[in-house]
C-alpha cells in the first residue's frame, strides 16, 4: 500500500507512466507487489505497463490484468524488416531461412542482419546452422542457462549441435560428454527444452544461442562425439556432417565422406543440401584440382536448386584453383545455367556454344550434351537475332562433330541430328527424324543425367510439329521427374510447356493454375514473367488487362532475349482479335505460324479463318496447303480436325463445306480438351446461319457458347452469343456476363491460392506449388474467404470463377 501511495502522489501533478520491462526476471515479492498496485488503480492518473514472457512465474502473478499478447511478426512483415536492416544484397532463399530461424523476433532479425557477412546474406556463402543471432539476442537467451549445472549445459549443447532431434543420439552422446537423463531435469523445469519422441527447444532462438555461445573447443568436441554416435547408428550422412563440423583443418578423408553424402542428397532431390555439403567438402580438400572440381559441382547443384547468387560465388571461387579445356568447358556450362536462371537467355545460349567448342577436342560426349542444352536455349530465344544465329551455329557444329561410338549414343544425338536437319534443310526433311528423336526421349530412363535437356528439346520439337499429344506427354513427364528430383529450372520449364499444352487444348483453368505456379517460381527468385497471365487474359476476354500485359511482356522478352514470349504475345493478340471479329489484325498477328521453327502450328487454322474473312482467298489457300503438308508429317486428331475446318473455310458458303465442318467436329471430339471442338462448332454454326439454316445453327452456336463459357473463354463465348442472337435465339440464350464482382478484388497471389484451394489442394500442397510457407497460404486463404464472402473450401469450389470444368 505504501508503494501505491507513493506512485499516486507522484501522479498527482501530472500523469505518470510506469514501465516494467522483462518482468519475468522480477523476484516473486516484487512481482506480487507491483501486481497488487496495478489491480488497485482506479481514478489515479497512473498507468502501468508490464512486458513479460508468457509461461513464467511472473506472468502467472500478473494474471487477470488487462493484457495484450504481442505476436511475432508475420512472415511478410519479418521479411520487410530484414530487407530494411540489410544494407546490400539479400538473397530471397537466405531471407526466408533467416525469417524461419528467428520466427518473427524483431531483435533477432536485426541482429542477424548485422551478424552475417554480405556474402552470406547475398547467398554467395552458406549460412551456419543454427543461424547466429548476434550478441544482444544471444545474451538474452543464454542468460537463462548460466545458473544450470555443467552436465545440463553439456546436454543442451549436444541437443543444439544435433540436427536430428533424436533422443537416442542425445543419450548415447551423454556417455562420453558426462551427462545422463537426470541432467535434463533442470532444463525442462526452466522450459528450455522438452525430451519426448523428439528433442524440442522451447524456441529456435534458444538452440542458436546455446550453440553459438559455447566455446569453439567445446563445440568441436561435441561434434566429434556426435559423429561417433552417428557411425554407431549407421547414419553415414550424419556422421560426415558432424565430422566436418568438428574439423579445424583440411582433411581429405572427411572431404571424401562429404562428397559421397552429397551424392546421396542429390539422389533424394536435395540439391541445395548437396551444394552446401560439397562446398564444405571443397574447403576440407588439400588437392587444388579436386577442390575446384568439388566447388564446380557445388555450383551446379546450387543452380539446379534455383540459387544463382550462391552458384556464381562458388563458380568464381573454383576458377582460382584450376584452368584446363575440360574444366573450362564444364565451368562455362554452369555459367550458362546461371545466365538462364537470372533470365538472360541470349548470354546462356552463347556460353553454351562456347562451352561445346572448348569441349569438342577433349570430350565429344560432353560437347554434344552441351549442344542439346544450347538448342533448348535457342528455342527459348525464338526469332530474336541472337537465337537464330545460335541455332545455325549449333547446326553447323553438329554436322562437323563426329558421332560418339554406337554404345555411347543417346537420345540427345538423335535430337541434335533432327534439329540440325531442321535448320539446314527444312521441316519436311527433318520431320521423320524429329518424331524418332521424340520417341527415343519418351523411352529414356529417369536416371539419365541429361534427361531434362532431352525432354525440354523434345517438347519444343513436338510443338513445332503440331503434335499436341506428344507435347503433353513429354511435358507431364518432365514436370513429374523434376519434382521427384527437386530440380528447379527443369520444373519451371516443364510448367510452361504443360501450361501451353493445356491452353491449346482449351483447358483454360488448368493452364491458368500452371502459369500461376511458373510465375510464383519466378517471383520467389526476384524475377517476373507475365506471358502466362497475358495468354489467360486474352482467352478470358479481359482485353484491358491483356493490353497492359502486352506492353510488359514485349519489354521483358526483348530485354531477356526470350523471343518465344513474343511469339506467344502475338498469339494472345490474335485470340483477342478473332474473338472480336478484327480479322485483319489477327492475320498480321499470326504471320509467325508459317515459320519452320514456329511454336504456333496449333494456330494455323485460325490464320486460315482470318485470311478468308479478309477476302484473301489465295492467301487462305496457301496457308491451308501448308497445314495439309504439316498433317502429312503429323497426322494427329487435332491437326486432322484443323485441316478439315480449314478446307471448309476456304470453300466459303458452298454446300461442299458442310461435310468438312462435320469432319472437323468429329476429329476434335477425340482431342484432349474442348477448345478446338468449341471453335469448330462455332464456325459451323456461323456457316449454317449464313446459309439460312437457323435452327441447326442455333444448336451448334449454343454448343460453342456453352463450351466456351465452361472453359472461361469469355471473348469467344460472347462472339458465339452474338451469333446465337442473330440466329433468332431467345434472350435466355445470351451468354452470362463475365464475373467481375468480389473476385476481381483479389490480389494476384490471393487468386492463385484460391484457384488451387478450389481445385482441392491442401494448404501444404499450395505452399509447395507456389513456393510459399503454409502460414502465408493460410493468411491469403483467410483474406480470400473474407473478400468472396465464403466460409469454406466447398463454397469456394462452387464459385464459378474458380470451379473446375
Amino acid at each position: 500500500m505504501a508503494a501505491l501511495g507513493l506512485l499516486t502522489a507522484a501522479a498527482a501533478d501530472r500523469p505518470l507512466l510506469c514501465l516494467v520491462d522483462d518482468a519475468q526476471w522480477l523476484d516473486q515479492e516484487s512481482a506480487v507487489a507491483l501486481g497488487f498496485i496495478a489491480r488497485r488503480m482506479y481514478a489515479e492518473s497512473l498507468t502501468m505497463i508490464f512486458a513479460v514472457r508468457e509461461g513464467t512465474e511472473s506472468a502467472s502473478t500478473l494474471q487477470g490484468l488487462p493484457s495484450l499478447v504481442v505476436e511475432t511478426l508475420t512472415e511478410r512483415h519479418a521479411a520487410e524488416l530484414l530487407e530494411a536492416a540489410v544494407d546490400g544484397v539479400l538473397d530471397s532463399e537466405v531471407r526466408d531461412r533467416i525469417v524461419s530461424a528467428t520466427t518473427g523476433n524483431p531483435l533477432a532479425l536485426i541482429e542477424a542482419a548485422r551478424e552475417l557477412s554480405p556474402a552470406q546474406l547475398s547467398g554467395a556463402s552458406p549460412l551456419p546452422d543454427p543461424v547466429p543471432l548476434g550478441q544482444a539476442t544471444e545474451k538474452l537467451y543464454v542468460r537463462e542457462t548460466l545458473a544450470l549445472p555443467t552436465a545440463t549445459r553439456a546436454l543442451l549443447l549436444a541437443a543444439a549441435a544435433d540436427p536430428t532431434c533424436d533422443p537416442q543420439v542425445l543419450w548415447r552422446a551423454g556417455a562420453v560428454l558426462d551427462y545422463d537423463a537426470d541432467a535434463a531435469a533442470p532444463a525442462e523445469e526452466q522450459n528450455l527444452l522438452t525430451i519426448r519422441d523428439r528433442v524440442t527447444f522451447r524456441h529456435p532462438l534458444i538452440r542458436a544461442a546455446v550453440y553459438h555461445a559455447a566455446p569453439t573447443a567445446l563445440r568441436v568436441r561435441t561434434h566429434a562425439v556426435l559423429a561417433d554416435v552417428a557411425g554407431e547408428l549407421g547414419d553415414t550422412d550424419l556422421r560426415a556432417w558432424h565430422l566436418a563440423s568438428a574439423a579445424t583443418n583440411p582433411d581429405d578423408a572427411v572431404a571424401m565422406e562429404l562428397e559421397t553424402a552429397a551424392q546421396r542428397a542429390v539422389g533424394r532431390g536435395g540439391w541445395a543440401a548437396a551444394s552446401t555439403i560439397l562446398a564444405r567438402s571443397a574447403a576440407l580438400t588439400n588437392d587444388l584440382p579436386s577442390r575446384a572440381r568439388r566447388l564446380l559441382t557445388a555450383a551446379e547443384a546450387s543452380v539446379v536448386a534455383g540459387s544463382s547468387g550462391r552458384g556464381q560465388a562458388l563458380l568464381d571461387e573454383a576458377a582460382a584453383y584450376r584452368a584446363d579445356p575440360h574444366y573450362n568447358g564444364q565451368a562455362q556450362r554452369v555459367q550458362a545455367r546461371i545466365h538462364r536462371l537470372v533470365g538472360d537467355t541470349g548470354a546462356a545460349a552463347g556460353a553454351l556454344l562456347s562451352a561445346a567448342r572448348q569441349l569438342a577436342p577433349v570430350d565429344i560426349r560432353m560437347a554434344r550434351d552441351v549442344l542439346v542444352e544450347a538448342v533448348v536455349q535457342a528455342q527459348i530465344g525464338g526469332s530474336l537475332a541472337p537465337a537464330v544465329s545460335t541455332r545455325r551455329a549449333v547446326a553447323r557444329l553438329v554436322r562437323d562433330l563426329p558421332l560418339p561410338p554406337e554404345l555411347d549414343r543417346t537420345p540427345g544425338d538423335a535430337l541434335l541430328d533432327a534439329d540440325a536437319t531442321l535448320h539446314l534443310e527444312g521441316l519436311a526433311e527433318a520431320a521423320a527424324r524429329l518424331h524418332r528423336a521424340t520417341d527415343e526421349v519418351r523411352q529414356a530412363p529417369a536416371t539419365a543425367p541429361e534427361l531434362f535437356q532431352w525432354l525440354a528439346a523434345a517438347c519444343a520439337h513436338a510443338t513445332l510439329l503440331g503434335d499436341d499429344i506428344a507435347l503433353n506427354t513429354l511435358a507431364l513427364r518432365m514436370e513429374r521427374e523434376a519434382r521427384a528430383q527437386g530440380a528447379a529450372i527443369p520444373l519451371a520449364l516443364a510448367l510452361s510447356h504443360t501450361a501451353v499444352s493445356e491452353l491449346v487444348a482449351g483447358r483454360v483453368r488448368e493452364a491458368e493454375i500452371l502459369f500461376d505456379k511458373r510465375s510464383a517460381w519466378e517471383e520467389a527468385r526476384g524475377n517476373e514473367q507475365h506471358i502466362g497471365a497475358l495468354l489467360i487474359a486474352a482467352w478470358r476476354g479481359q482485353h484491358v488487362t491483356a493490353r497492359e500485359l502486352d506492353e510488359i511482356v514485349t519489354q521483358q522478352a526483348s530485354r531477356n532475349g526470350q523471343g518465344y514470349q513474343l511469339v506467344f504475345r502475338d498469339y494472345a493478340r490474335s485470340v483477342v482479335a478473332l474473338s472480336q471479329g478484327r480479322y485483319a489484325e489477327a492475320l498480321t498477328d499470326l504471320e509467325g505460324c508459317l515459320a519452320e521453327s514456329s511454336q504456333l502450328k496449333f494456330a494455323i487454322c485460325d490464320m486460315v479463318e482470318a485470311a478468308v474473312r479478309c477476302d484473301e482467298s489465295r492467301r487462305a489457300l496457301s496457308i491451308r496447303d501448308y497445314l495439309r503438308d504439316l498433317v502429312e508429317l503429323t497426322p494427329v486428331p487435332a491437326l486432322l480436325g484443323d485441316l478439315a475446318r480449314a478446307d471448309a473455310l476456304v470453300l466459303g458458303d458452298d454446300a461442299s463445306a458442310e461435310p468438312r465442318y462435320l469432319a472437323a467436329i468429329q476429329h476434335h471430339e477425340n482431342t484432349r480438351g474442348p477448345g478446338r471442338r468449341a471453335r469448330s462448332h462455332q464456325l459451323y454454326g456461323e456457316w449454317l446461319r449464313r446459309v439460312r439454316r437457323t435452327k441447326e445453327a442455333r444448336h451448334h452456336l449454343r454448343s460453342a457458347r456453352d463450351l466456351f463459357a465452361h472453359m472461361g473463354a469469355e471473348g469467344y463465348a460472347m462472339r458465339a452469343a452474338m451469333e446465337l442472337s442473330a440466329a433468332g435465339a431467345p434472350s435466355e440464350a445470351q451468354h452470362p456476363v463475365p464475373a467481375t464482382g468480389s473476385e476481381s478484388r483479389l490480389t494476384t497471389q490471393e487468386a492463385r491460392v484460391a484457384r488451387l484451394a478450389a481445385d482441392g489442394a491442401t494448404n501444404a500442397e499450395i505452399a509447395e506449388q507456389l513456393f510459399l510457407s503454409v502460414h502465408t497460404v493460410d493468411y491469403h486463404l483467410r483474406k480470400v474467404f473474407r473478400k468472396l464472402g465464403v466460409r469454406s473450401r466447398r463454397e469456394l469450389q462452387e464459385n464459378r470463377k474458380f470451379r473446375s470444368p
